[in-house]
């Protein structure tokens, strides 16, 4: 096996503290350029905050980014669901680094992003995690021109409360339901704290006899409560509740509706008594309805379940705008991995993305690959996010009717499905997109990927030795076609395939298929593929590329003469890492690791 220096480590704490004072540093510049000059809000330390409670804090944050688009006419963007398993730091540094995705489109100034560096930290916990992120959260309030959350928004978030409560009690089979108590006179947020404090009471319950450790129940402090720590404490107890969801093998969301009226503090402390009375206490004796969490990792039939509906969906969307071409099948290829899948989803929700943008949207921040092993369970959620864009897109022309796949009930039933079967599908997603939009990829876009390929090459010869493979040349070419380029890329693939072997990785027999047009697109799909098994190579080898994604350039006026070149190049590195010449002498004086 080649010789690997380092594992890519997952995630931790100070890893997305690191990201989140960054996200800071861009909240700050949006902040400074409305005119805003004091400083972010202080927030003390709250203990015993986990990574359940902080993702919470970045999806606070990134709902924030959708008001704040929604008040300048920017259209919205797809919110992610709470996800169905047990969070790691891993996946809150993945929704802070959406969170900077999306504000970073609202900065135009490229030489202040460029000056952003990443600081290193250490010892970092959630709890501190979760106050950075809520002092960034309550410096967006500015930016909206609110103090915090209102009265409607905290009941809006009591109502999920009382659904996912009623859903729990349900799932016991406990179908009585107590009667919702009247207020008859004036309450606070001091009140509702109260009342979540009770709510939480009897939730930590209910988790001690789920035999989980019951959540820390903080007391109310004694003064003046406002309404963004109620709805804090509110998103708290959420939390918890997703974790017995998870803890009961359970999936079901709700969404958070907008209430068609005023509400008070009193509606509040109503519904979360009423909830409290809903809560079933799971006690030890009597018999728990509970399934495997292992059910709640999606497999490829399910992911193939969502792009059904996917389609069906851009169905109806051609059907609104009267087109009546068609697209021609894409061609099916066997072995694909999930991390191919999610290259192909990645593409989908970049070109719904653009159709967007042509319906009126403000461009959103476009997913990347995580340099790790990539699950089904991410394919999901990444083509979930995709239809969640599509849905937005039949809302903007004017089909109501339809709602998000995740709140449907009516979801298709599928088995047996492989990750080429998803592919495929995703592929015809992608190509009704393009007849959609009236538009497909260009050669830019092609030596894009290209590029970014060149940068993964670079890492992997300086990391192994072989800088010498740098030193191929960039012959200047002409008069080549689409075809002339694809017949490049299936050699580059190849050549790729050649060095997992050497590195004793499982090569899957991969074939890209030739079909009779060869066009741009065809040759981005092709070097998409690429992409994801030169990831697979960089993973194995501890080669971690995340900052290669960072602000990639644009490219204009390329054309396939370009994009022929750098893939030949390319290919012509891969086989340079077979020459022995291309690598550096070993150092007498190189620091031997001690046993």
């Amino acid at each position: 096996m080649l010789p690997v220096w380092a594992k890519i480590t997952p995630k931790t704490p100070s890893d997305v503290y690191a990201e989140a004072m960054i996200l800071k540093a861009e909240v700050g510049y949006l902040r400074k350029k409305a005119g805003i000059d004091k400083p972010f809000p202080k927030i003390e330390v709250i203990p015993n905050k986990y990574p359940r409670h902080v993702i919470q804090k970045a999806l606070e944050i990134l709902d924030k980014i959708n008001r704040y688009r929604l008040i300048h006419g920017y259209g919205a963007i797809a919110i992610p669901p709470y996800p169905s398993r047990e969070i790691t730091p891993q996946d809150v540094y993945e929704f802070v680094k959406r969170d900077r995705g999306e504000v970073r489109l609202f900065i135009e100034d490229r030489a202040f992003l460029a000056s952003l560096k990443r600081r290193k930290f250490v010892g970092k916990r959630p709890s501190d995690v979760y106050g950075l992120l809520w002092s960034i959260s309550l410096g967006f309030d500015d930016l909206l021109g609110i103090k915090g959350y209102t009265p409607n928004d905290v009941y809006a978030l009591s109502e999920k409360i009382v659904k996912i409560s009623n859903f729990l009690r349900q799932s016991q089979n406990l179908y009585d339901h107590p009667s919702k108590p009247k207020i008859d006179r004036q309450l606070y947020p001091n009140h509702a704290l109260e009342a979540s404090r009770r709510f939480l009471t009897k939730v930590a319950e209910g988790e001690r006899n789920l035999w989980i450790e019951p959540a820390d129940v903080p007391a109310v402090p004694h003064r003046v409560i406002s309404a963004t720590e109620v709805y804090d404490a509110l998103q708290y107890d959420i939390a918890e509740l997703q974790r017995i969801k998870y803890r009961l093998g359970l999936e079901r969301y709700f969404q958070v509706q907008k209430p068609h009226r005023l509400r008070s503090f009193n509606d509040v402390v109503a519904n979360l008594a009423y909830a409290t009375a809903l809560m079933p206490d799971f006690g030890v004796d009597r018999p728990l309805v509970q399934y495997p969490t292992q059910s709640l990792k999606k497999r490829p039939s399910q992911v193939y379940a969502v792009t059904l509906v996917v389609i069906d969906k851009l169905d109806r969307l051609k059907a609104i705008r009267g087109i009546k071409d068609r697209i021609q099948i894409p061609p099916y290829i066997e072995g694909l991995q999930p991390m191919h899948v999610y290259q192909k989803g990645i593409e989908a929700i970049e070109k719904a993305l653009r159709l967007k943008e042509k319906m009126g949207f403000y461009p959103s921040y476009v997913p990347t690959s995580p340099f790790r092993e990539v699950t089904p369970t991410e394919v999901y959620e990444l083509i979930v996010r995709l239809d969640m864009i599509v849905t937005m897109l039949l809302n903007r022309a004017g089909d109501k009717s339809v709602k998000p796949y995740i709140y449907m009930l009516d979801r298709p039933e599928v088995y047996g499905k492989k990750p080429s079967d998803v592919y495929h599908n995703v592929w015809k997603i992608t190509r009704m997109l393009d007849l959609i939009s009236g538009s497909s990829y260009t050669p830019n876009e092609t030596y894009a990927i290209a590029k970014l390929l060149q940068g993964k090459v670079t890492l992997l010869a300086r990391q192994i030795g072989a800088e010498g493979v740098l030193k191929t040349p960039l012959r200047r070419v002409s008069g080549k076609t689409p075809k002339d380029v694809f017949h490049e890329v299936l050699k580059l693939h190849r050549a790729i395939n050649r060095l997992q072997k050497r590195a004793n990785l499982h090569v899957t027999d991969v074939r890209i298929p030739q079909e009779s047009k060869i066009t741009p697109n065809s040759v981005y799909n092709a070097l998409r593929l690429n992409n994801a098994d030169l990831n697979r190579l960089l993973i194995e080898l501890g080669i971690d590329a995340e900052s290669l994604l960072r602000d990639r350039p644009r490219f204009y006026g390329k054309t396939p003469d370009d994009v022929y070149a750098l893939v030949e190049r390319l290919y012509k590195e891969m086989e340079g890492f077979f020459q022995p010449a291309n690598y550096r002498p070993v150092s007498s004086d190189r620091k031997v690791m001690q046993p």
